[in-house]
């Protein structure tokens, strides 16, 4: 009895495995009866994969819109109608992949990520654009892809696809080309949310801030020119201040999230003059509260003057908002040879101890003070302390918190005196 025709495994049709096949063991060949015709001439050869897929493209695409309808994203199915728009485009180019002889050194170049490719994007990089710009996330996108894989696979299987030993080069290449595609789709659309990012800290960086410093500038004007009063003069200038203050952290956080750190440039310089200049712009914006600096000994380092003071700025913001009001904000500055740091210490309802790591994450705004059951106006979007946080990494640096019932908060801020 012949050898009945083996079906593909099982993981053939999972959308996210690569299939594995099984194949019978071949006999030895049997005299064929006088007169009879060869199989070659009796069975036409079944067609390849790369020629499977350009004869039964509108079946494949058929299938894969059913298979991807069925998966939610968000609690929203993926819309049929959309999903095709590049499909047709990624299956004719792996199509025309397959055909192509490949040697073992293109194979390996591939695998890789490192396959020839043109000027122009390719399919997949388009794709990724338009998803991009719908609004889909990634991996809604790498869903898309595994519908594919599962609908051409199903579609091959019941083709009678995998009982040949050359269906599972076929098969390999395939797989290899899929997971080309999506190498290509998700690289795209990381660069496209990268630019997006980059292009939304330039709206902020120029088209906010320029008119922002016209108001403030105006403002100055109008006092020295003794049309307005200082008194009413000041609420214009310090919620200009405030609102300079959310943009640049947001524009540092959007910066931070998208290049996975904070950019510094570091310059030689005395650490503590620099901090007792913000000291000193502190105290002026706060008249009626207290903030002294002390320091004592060399300073001299390697930093980052204007993240710096931005450090020092955000600190002080939050001891201020959160701490007593009358009480004091004290600046302690200390070193110990290679390393070199401050601290900001405030009175004030301490921060919950299963809170204080929590506090360093973005959006966290006044987490403590909820929790306190304190309730002060909003001040900002809750980037400060996350800001810090990254300034300080950034450097190579520590930012702790300590806050005790009755001692109150500090945060303590070491940082080495050069890059390691």
């Amino acid at each position: 009895m012949g050898a009945s025709p083996v079906s593909p495994h099982p993981h053939l049709l999972d959308g996210c495995s690569h299939a594995v096949l099984r194949f019978p063991r071949h006999q030895r060949a049997r005299p064929r009866a006088a007169g009879s015709l060869p199989a070659s001439q009796s069975t036409p050869p079944r067609p390849r994969l790369s020629d499977f897929l350009r004869s039964h493209a509108n079946e494949i695409l058929e299938a894969w819109d059913e298979f991807a309808a069925t998966v939610n994203h968000d609690g929203k199915a993926l819309d049929a109608v959309a999903l095709r728009d590049h499909a047709a485009e990624i299956l004719q180019t792996i199509a025309k992949d397959l055909a192509q002889p490949q040697s073992p050194h293109q194979q390996d170049e591939k695998g890789k990520g490192r396959g020839p490719r043109g000027i122009d994007p390719t399919p997949a990089e388009t794709h990724a654009d338009f998803r991009m710009v719908a609004g889909f996330a990634v991996d809604a996108m790498i869903t898309e892809y595994r519908a594919l894989r599962a609908s051409v696979l199903k579609i091959w299987a019941k083709d009678g696809g995998g009982t040949e030993p050359e269906d599972l080069t076929d098969l390999t290449r395939f797989n290899e080309a899929i997971d080309q595609s999506i190498a290509e789709s998700v690289a795209r659309y990381t660069r496209q949310t990268h630019s997006a990012s980059e292009l939304f800290i330039g709206v902020l960086g120029h088209d906010i801030r320029n008119p922002l410093g016209t108001i403030m500038m105006s403002a100055e004007y109008l006092v020295r020119s003794g049309q307005l009063s200082k008194g009413a003069a000041a609420p214009i200038v310090n919620a200009s201040v405030r609102i300079k203050a959310i943009i640049e952290q947001v524009v540092d956080f959007t910066r931070a999230q998208a290049d996975g750190e904070m950019p510094i440039l570091r310059v030689p310089g005395n650490l503590a003059d620099q901090l007792a200049k913000i000291v000193e712009e502190t105290q002026v914006r706060h008249p009626t509260r207290t903030v002294r600096f002390e320091s004592s000994g060399d300073f001299e380092g390697s930093w980052d003057e204007g993240r710096m003071g931005q450090l020092l700025s955000n600190l002080l913001g939050n001891a201020l908002i959160y701490g007593a009001r009358d009480g004091e904000v004290t600046v302690r500055m200390w070193n110990a040879g290679a390393e070199v740091g401050f601290s900001v210490h405030n009175h004030g309802k301490p921060i919950p101890l299963a809170e204080q790591e929590r506090i360093f994450q973005p959006l966290e705004r006044g987490l403590h003070q909820q929790l306190s059951g304190e309730h002060r106006e909003p001040t900002g979007l809750g980037l400060g302390l996350y800001i810090c946080r990254e300034i300080v990494m950034a450097h190579g640096g520590t930012l702790q918190v300590d806050s005790r019932e009755g001692k109150g908060t500090t945060f303590r801020v070491s940082l080495p005196r050069t890059v390691a």
